[in-house]
């Protein structure tokens, strides 16, 4: 069934929902058109020609197959030091979203990657652009829902989609768009430790061995989740380190 513009725009809190048959990219037309769009505008497309996920890798977005859409959000500058830790809010309430449609192993990659049964199911991106006050934000959002193939001088990694549960699209955009807006904006209300101890209960890696892969080398350690700045905690021999959210991969050791 096809996206339903009308539909999903019942749905939205704020903003206007705008749905393509196809786009470049859902992120880059939100960051083209950021100054003219309200506050909390949603865009989706049916196929994407550039889709992209984090450190420049490709999205790979077939035509009516999944779920491809981005929101438009601004935070004043009072706010933005308060703001690295919302792409683990956003991969939280993806995850509570699809578990309360009855999906069961869904799990958080640290931080924002959505799995299933192990294996990348979804992944999320915020780009930014700045204002004269404050930031406006793109949080785009890629969700496997019936991929039966992929393209794989595209697709690299292990990846898993959700076909098996047959989802009406557009009532399940309705659902994700309307408790991602209202998160967004209590967000600043309420901060990331109102998140953490929930976002801890899809931690794909929590007390396994994992590596941080950064440009200059791999650190080897046990995760021991996030504190409540979204931080990654990792355990190495007798030491704790905590590491951001940055240029940095996390990988299963």
């Amino acid at each position: 069934m096809k996206l339903n513009q009308a539909q999903i725009q019942s749905a939205l809190i704020c903003g206007q929902a705008l749905v393509f048959d196809e786009i470049d990219s859902t992120n880059e037309y939100l960051l083209k058109h950021h100054q003219e769009l309200e506050n909390g505008s949603v865009c989706l497309a049916e196929m994407q020609t550039a889709g992209r996920g984090r450190r420049g890798r490709t999205w790979y977005s077939p035509e009516s197959k999944n779920l491809y859409f981005s929101i438009l959000w601004h935070y004043p500058t009072s706010d933005a030091a308060n703001l690295p830790p919302l792409s683990l809010v956003i991969s939280l309430i993806i995850a509570e979203s699809l578990t309360a449609e009855k999906v069961e192993d869904i799990q958080i990659k640290w931080p924002n990657d959505i799995y299933y049964h192990g294996k990348k199911m979804g992944g999320i991106l915020i780009e930014t652009q700045a204002t004269r006050s404050g930031l406006d934000l793109v949080i785009g959002i890629g969700l496997n829902l019936g991929m039966a193939k992929v393209d794989e001088t595209v697709v690299t990694q292990a990846w898993s989609d959700l076909s098996q549960y047959q989802f009406d699209r557009n009532k399940l955009v309705c659902r994700l768009a309307f408790e991602l807006q209202k998160n967004l904006k209590i967000y600043p209300l309420v901060g990331f430790s109102h998140y953490a101890e929930r976002w801890q209960a899809f931690d794909i890696f929590r007390n396994k061995p994992v590596k941080l892969i950064t440009e200059a080398n791999e650190i080897h350690g046990i995760s021991q989740g996030i504190n409540e700045k979204g931080e990654l905690i990792l355990k190495k021999g007798e030491n704790i380190q905590y590491f951001g959210i940055g240029e940095i991969s996390l990988r299963a050791d």
